[in-house]
């Protein structure tokens, strides 16, 4: 009997080793866990140095958009293995040494400019293009050293480009500080101010790339004109009379005082109209000398002197 219990006993634990219920599954492996996060890494890229620099150098080229004119500055920041600095333009080294400026007499633009300092493994390598340097205004030129109404005034700006570029001009002219949107030739036509006017111009040079920096004439007021006698004396003598009108052109007044100056015995001057009148009986023969002053309303002159010559009569 004891047999018998055994046998099941042995036989029971059997089955249920072989047929009992179905083992839980297990979690995946700390092995298999580490080995997946192993392979995340992989895949994601890894923080590299830039190819500028390496041990912690790093070098900058000043300014950051630089043109063909003045010079360009290495700014290093670290230790590099060896303190030579390297220039090349293009790829052609232009200097080699210890000097952290390059200027611009070994470049132009559109050049590419690379500087190397120190080594490969404890160095720095910086690039920039040169771009293009702007037109720039130097000086001005005026048709009138003296700026009067009706009298139109034409300006020649002188530009200087150091890439060698044709340059052209934007004009605009202020009269009163007002811009008038119909002034932007290089001429200022006489008609478009008067005495008391402020007339600036401004000027923008442009070498087809870009515009330079605006150029401001100063400020000039318009000053008073001077008058102009216009008229010619007479000829010839065709009566006992003499009689002369002088005209007289002036774009700030129409009321003048006339003078002579120097006339013959008897010749006399309206001092409002300027009509000259002289009687020429009795008068000798001979050479007479005349001068003629028109002054405006604020003193300023204009002078005439002649010669008239009586011959004696036939």
């Amino acid at each position: 009997m004891r047999f018998i219990c055994l046998f099941f006993a042995v036989l029971g634990c059997f089955v249920l080793s072989a047929c009992g219920e179905e083992p839980q599954k297990k979690s995946a492996p700390k092995v298999k866990a580490a080995t997946n996060d192993t392979a995340q890494n992989a895949a994601e890229p890894k923080s590299v140095p830039p190819k500028e620099s390496a041990g912690g150098v790093t070098v900058e080229i000043l300014p950051d958009n630089p043109t063909s004119t003045g010079c360009l500055r290495a700014v290093i920041q670290g230790h590099p293995r060896r303190s030579a600095v390297i220039w090349t333009v293009n790829g052609k080294t232009v200097s080699s040494g210890t000097d952290k400026q390059l200027c611009s007499d070994s470049y132009k633009r559109y050049d590419n400019v690379t500087v190397n300092v120190g080594t490969n493994d404890m160095g720095a390598q910086a690039s920039v293009s040169i771009g293009n340097s702007p037109p720039r205004i130097v000086g001005m030129s005026s048709s009138s050293s003296a700026i009067v109404a009706g009298v139109d005034v034409t300006v020649t700006p002188v530009a200087e480009d150091v890439d060698g570029d044709e340059v052209d001009f934007s004009y605009q002219w202020l009269i009163n500080g007002e811009a008038d949107p119909v002034l932007t030739e290089a001429t200022l036509p006489g008609s478009k101010f008067f005495k008391g006017d402020s007339i600036q111009v401004l000027i923008v040079p442009n070498d087809f790339f870009d515009d330079g920096p605006t150029y401001e004439s100063y400020a000039q007021v318009v000053p008073n004109a001077a008058p102009q006698i216009t008229s010619a004396p007479p000829q010839g003598i065709t009566s006992l009379d003499y009689i002369y009108q002088v005209m007289v052109s002036d774009p700030d007044d129409s009321e003048f005082t006339y003078i002579l100056d120097a006339a013959p015995e008897g010749m006399t001057i309206d001092e409002k109209s300027g009509l000259i009148q002289w009687s020429l009986v009795e008068v000798s023969p001979g050479d007479y000398t005349i001068a003629i002053v028109v002054a405006d309303s604020e003193g300023a002159e204009a002078a005439q002197e002649y010669i008239l010559s009586l011959g004696a009569s036939q």
